[in-house]
Order: structure tokens, then sequence, then C-alpha cells
């Protein structure tokens, strides 16, 4: 079972969560202004008929719920079982909050 992230790389994980975050927010700006904005690289294409500004709240939502989880001292523990998340994922995807079985165990039971 993978060991969640030490002090030091959840502190890098938190940068890269507050840049996406930034980013969001910019978009969802733009948009809430009458802009026109691409958010079909975010999330992996949404949910159908989802537009983007709900897109891009689903978004956020799931950064913040990341940070609050590095405040509250449960960041990088799977949601469904508690196992350690794997840095090398997390440093790809920070926003991840379950490992990979649960994760399979919940596409399989809806």
């Amino acid at each position: 079972m993978p060991e969640p992230p030490t002090p030091v790389e959840i502190q890098r994980l938190k940068k890269q969560l507050l840049k996406k975050g930034a980013e969001i927010n910019s978009k969802l700006t733009a948009l809430l202004n009458g802009q026109q904005v691409n958010v079909e690289g975010l999330l992996g294409g949404g949910k159908p008929g989802q537009t983007p500004i709900e897109r891009l709240r689903r978004f956020m939502a799931i950064v913040d719920a990341s940070l609050r989880a590095i405040r509250a001292g449960t960041y990088g523990r799977c949601v469904g079982c508690g196992a350690g998340l794997p840095y090398v994922e997390l440093e790809q995807v920070p926003w991840i909050d379950t490992c990979p079985t649960c994760a399979a165990a919940a596409t399989t039971t809806t």
C-alpha cells in the first residue's frame, strides 16, 4: 500500500492545485462576462448536457475539496478506503481522491 505524500510533496501539490484553481477562476470569470472560453480539456469532457459554467464550477469544487483536505490533514488518502495515493499519480492529477481499486468499484456499481 503506498504511503500518502510527505509534507514537502504536499506543498508542491498545493501549489499545483492553487495554480489550477486560478486558471479555472479566470475561465469562469471570462464566461460569466460573456467571453468565449474553451473548457474541453477540463475533467475529461464533463458530464452530458453540462454547460461550460457548470463544468468549471464542478471542477472548482473538486479543487477546493483537495485544498480543504490538505488543511484537514487527509489529503493524499483515498476517500473510500483510506489507502495512501501514490505521489506520482497525485503529481499528474493533484485533485484525485480515490485509489484505483475504489474508483474501479465505483464505476462498476454506477
